[in-house]
């Protein structure tokens, strides 16, 4: 091909560059053309690509210029005066095998077009592939292979057609082709020309703009060349000077956008581009706009650098470029993070710390990536929401995004900045300044995905408003790129309402994942809390974590509730070792037990073993109230329920329970447990419904109308729901409210959420709703006296609810769709003997508790006196009709312990301030019944033995256990050991007082249901 009837032809190589090298050579050559008449032409020649990939296969320290004398000195060439005839005689052996291995390549033996513009580098990489031997002995200096290697790279990439550098769809100039400093000296370019009056962007502009880049390769190439008194900020004043042509009247920067880029600049970032691709860059840096621009120089801007006063020369600078390249070596320039400005909501660059870093694999999410890369590709619908309950994952997912693009996993995606910003303490009255401010400073940069954590706080405004017509706008105009994170239900509330949003989007939805695959989450959490705290986590302690808070921690997801055990106890573990001196290293099952019971309020022993196997919610809530086996075993369903997921369906709350029964029987008390197990808070919201008989009091629940007083706050409800999705609310005394406060309860309890006067939207779907109700006591009483079965009893009991009537308006409190929305009606069965019993028991160890806790002594009371405290207890209630239930407890204990312990306790100051222990004992024909003895265990036996008659009437008496049998604080009821040493007798001296104690002691009883 290189030879036509045995010479050679230049003309037959398409590349004007190639043809000008092999002319070279051969006037070069002395006798034959040898390969290094070859690469010394091509050198001479100047191409920066040649020159750039010679310069980097170079030995340290070496320059091309080395390489030329190296080639000079032992073939100085054009010695022998012989005419050259170009037939194959001209050349040696190994250039001819370099020719044959030429026109071998694809794209010159095929003829392509694309020879035109790699036939140079074609040449080049064949003739340092068959170097002479004299070349490999003196050209020692060179990689000769690694030059020819990068060479064909450089084809290659010639060959591919490089990246777009503007988005077709919104005309904006593509962040993600530029590095930061090159970016941003895009951006001031548009500054330049604003201000000296254009209303495009020039390459005078570009330069300017690269001269004002501090301590940048601009400055320091022109700071070689000018005096030290003119400096480069004269430079730019000359240049400025030069090329003003008025002043804008708009003095606002131009965007870097397809219609303000002048076609020179357009040219010029192209080249930039080829340059960043032939000096091994991924991205147009800074220096590759500059050598774009010394190699085609517009002429006028060629004449002010060159001509005075600047004289500068260019070709010269371009030499000195070419060696600030070379140096680079093509390494990725310093990564920088991108930042929101100060006021921002928090923000994080994920890519920036992926990079720098290094982010976890995170585990068990491949499942959600090709969705989620197929969304993001999507040239239409590619913002991406990712909807999730709090806890299952969601910003592991956006970390592990960002990984995995930093990476190079998914191609389309390396050059993407993934910004994460944490929205969720936006306040609604900010939330449109914020969102303004983000599209503002974000916009045009087509390189950043913005990943709003908590998306809705940043839509929601004011009095119900929203801010997805913003929204809506900008992702039309593409002026921003977003990931949003947010439950399922604000999607359906603000994004899949509005039809245009859902074209602009798609979505994925995230899972809770399984105790399996939360298992591996932990374990890879465990360790890295293992290196910060300088423990170990034992695999029992992460499998504890896993099954323990899935058991208990009800009102939180897998698998952060998991994490959030372990790193407690990890910290817990820190401070014993770091503030008390422990010597435990290891973070044990028993620690996770203790983490857990933290959290979840139930007692470590309920806790422990339980986890992995069946929880006993019976067991648990029977710690708080007594006698009520049928409402636990119900309540205790309905979570189990809750704990497997299979409540909540359609989006209606977790549970929706009636408690029915008496006053006193328990019901609150069981709501408090129920709330202590499952609310984030373990409060009890309660809501007194006999303060809402009145229509118009339904604006406690929903708020004011507006223009009335409150408006702006909302309604309670609500207010209550969107501050903890998991909260467990009373409605007591249910029958007491009117029945249009219940109207707007209908919705809540059938489709989950609920609005208020603003417009504020709440949603029920994570609530328990309790309501209380003393309707059908009578049917209750009556059938469990028959014995009747629980389910018939509930029967009945809905009987009675649907004929209950609003005492004013006369209208159904409780209609049939109101209680078709109820999951369980749970009876509360009225207390028998047994049952008092069982309350007293716990009243009298809570007393014991508060002495041993509170006053530092022993409170011991006889069984005796606990038996007839819960005798006339059950006789109080009985004689009550059975209304007062627990309440009688609380009273005839007030009466029969509190009181003449307090009474006692300021007779005798002295004896109860020495005392370790209180004796309470039962005298059925005592007058008082109640007797009261201090011991003081620390005081040495008295020399005479105690009235054996036990009544002993003197300090020092000697009490010794008879038909008195202690209760001893903690242990229930159970045999009084020996009274012990230095008894106080009280009795006789204070009967009066005690006296005066049966006749004032208050109730005591306080307000709600008994335990």
């Amino acid at each position: 091909m290189l030879f036509e009837n045995g010479f050679l032809n230049p003309e037959n190589l398409t590349d004007q560059r190639a043809i000008a090298v092999l002319y070279a050579a051969t006037d070069r050559a002395s006798s034959q053309v040898r390969p290094s008449d070859l690469l010394h032409a091509a050198i001479a020649h100047g191409d920066p690509g040649i020159r750039s990939v010679l310069g980097r296969a170079l030995a340290e320290g070496a320059y091309l210029q080395d390489l030329q004398d190296s080639i000079e000195a032992y073939n100085p060439g054009g010695g022998s005066g012989d005419v050259f005839t170009g037939d194959r005689h001209s050349f040696t052996t190994d250039a001819l095998r370099a020719f044959d291995a030429l026109c071998s390549e694809p794209e010159i033996a095929e003829g392509e077009e694309t020879a035109r513009v790699v036939g140079l580098e074609l040449l080049v990489a064949c003739v340092l592939e068959h170097l002479d031997a004299q070349d490999r002995r003196f050209l020692t200096i060179l990689d000769a292979g690694r030059a020819a290697e990068a060479l064909r790279e450089q084809v290659r990439i010639t060959v591919e057609p490089l990246p777009p550098l503007v988005d077709e769809a919104s005309g904006r100039m593509r962040s993600e082709e530029f590095t930061e400093a090159a970016w941003a000296a895009l951006e001031q370019a548009g500054e330049q020309a604003a201000e000296l009056g254009y209303d495009r962007i020039l390459p005078p502009h570009l330069l300017l703009a690269l001269l004002a880049e501090t301590e940048g390769a601009t400055e320091h190439l022109i700071r070689l060349q000018i005096p030290p008194h003119v400096g480069p900020a004269k430079v730019a004043d000359l240049l400025a000077d030069a090329f003003r042509i008025g002043q804008r009247r708009d003095s606002a920067a131009l965007p870097p956008h397809r219609d303000v880029i002048g076609e020179p600049l357009a040219d010029l970032l192209r080249r930039a581009q080829r340059s960043a691709a032939i000096w091994g860059s991924e991205r147009i840096d800074a220096p590759h706009l500059l050598d774009a621009l010394l190699d085609e120089p517009p002429a006028r801007l060629a004449s002010v650098l060159s001509g005075p006063p600047l004289g500068l020369d260019l070709d010269r600078m371009r030499g000195h470029l070419e060696e600030v390249l070379r140096e680079s070596g093509g390494s990725t320039p310093r990564e920088a993070a991108f930042r929101l400005p100060a006021g921002m909501p928090p923000n994080e660059d994920l890519t920036w710390i992926a990079r720098t870093e290094g982010i976890p694999a995170a585990l068990h999410v491949d499942h959600y990536f090709e969705p989620l890369s197929m969304a993001l590709h999507r040239t239409t619908a590619r913002n991406v929401m990712i909807t999730g309950l709090p806890g299952v994952g969601t910003t592991a997912l956006l970390r592990e995004l960002a990984r995995r693009a930093a990476a190079g996993e998914i191609p389309f995606l390396r050059r993407k900045r993934f910004l994460r910003i944490d929205c969720g303490d936006i306040a609604p009255g900010d939330s449109g300044a914020v969102l303004d401010e983000l599209i503002t400073h974000v916009a045009g940069r087509t390189d950043l995905v913005v990943c709003a954590d908590g998306l809705a706080s940043l839509l929601r405004g004011e009095s119900g408003g929203d801010h997805r017509l913003a929204l809506r706008s900008a992702l039309k105009q593409r002026r921003i790129h977003l990931i949003g994170v947010l439950s399922g239900h604000e999607f359906d509330d603000l994004i899949g309402s509005d039809r245009e949003l859902l074209e602009l989007t798609s979505r994925v939805d995230m899972t809770e994942p399984g105790l399996e695959s939360a298992r591996d989450m932990a374990a890879q959490a465990a360790a890295a809390l293992s290196d910060e705290y300088g423990v170990t986590v034992e695999d029992g302690a992460v499998d504890g974590a896993v099954a323990l808070s899935a058991d208990f921690v009800l009102n939180e997801r897998l698998p952060s509730k998991a994490i959030r055990v372990l790193r407690r106890a990890c910290e817990d573990l820190h401070y014993r070792r770091t503030q008390t001196g422990s010597a435990q290293e290891t973070v044990s099952p028993a620690d996770i037990v203790a983490v857990v019971a933290e959290i979840s309020g139930v007692p470590a022993e309920q806790i422990s073993g339980a986890g992995g196997a069946r929880i006993d919610f019976e067991e648990a809530l029977g710690e708080s109230v007594v006698g009520q086996e049928d409402a636990i075993r119900v309540v205790a369903s309905e979570l189990r329920k809750i704990k497997a997921g299979l409540t909540g369906v359609g989006g209606r709350p977790a549970s929706v329970m009636f408690f029915a029964g008496l006053t006193g029987v328990g019901k609150t008390e069981l709501a408090k447990t129920v709330a202590r197990f499952y609310s984030a808070s373990k409060r009890l919201q309660t809501y007194p419904m006999e303060n809402f008989a009145e229509p118009h009091s339904v604006s406690g629940i929903i708020g004011s109308p507006p223009g009335y007083h409150g408006h702006d706050t909302g309604g309670r409800l609500i207010n209550d729901l969107n501050a903890d999705p998991y909260c467990v609310f009373l409605l007591d005394e249910g029958e007491k409210a009117h029945p249009e406060v219940w109207r707007p309860f209908l919705n809540l309890f059938d489709e989950g959420w609920i609005a208020d006067q603003r417009g504020v939207k709440a949603f029920g779907d994570r609530a328990i709703f309790i309501i209380t109700s003393n309707a059908g006591h009578q049917t209750i009483a009556s059938m469990t006296r028959d014995g009747r079965p629980a389910k018939e009893i509930s029967k009945a009991v809905r009987e009675d609810l649907l004929k209950a009537r609003h005492p004013r308006s006369g209208q159904a409190v409780f209609p049939p769709e109101f209680l078709g929305r109820l999951n369980q009606i749970v009876v509360f069965r009225p207390l028998d003997g047994d049952a008092m019993a069982g309350i007293c028991r716990k009243l009298l160890d809570d007393q014991v508790r508060f002495w041993r806790e509170r006053r530092g002594k022993e409170l011991v009371i006889s069984d005796a006196l606990a038996d007839h405290i819960a005798h006339q207890s059950h006789h109080r209630n009985e004689v009550s009709g059975w209304t007062m239930g627990g309440r009688a407890a609380r009273e005839v204990m007030s009466e029969m312990v509190e009181a003449p312990l307090t009474l006692s306790n300021d007779v005798r100051q002295e004896d109860f301030q020495r005392c370790t222990r209180i004796e309470m004992s039962f005298m059925p024909q005592g007058d008082p019944p109640v007797r009261i003895t201090y011991v003081d265990d620390n005081e040495p036996p008295p020399d005479t033995a105690p009235d054996a008659a036990g009544e002993g009437t003197g300090e020092g008496v000697r009490e010794t256990a008879g038909e008195d049998a202690g209760r001893v604080a903690g242990e229930g009821v159970g045999p009084l050991a020996n009274a012990g040493t230095g008894a106080l007798d009280t009795a006789d001296e204070t009967a009066g007082a005690l006296d005066r104690a049966g006749e004032g002691a208050g109730d005591g009883s306080g307000e709600g249901d008994g335990p």
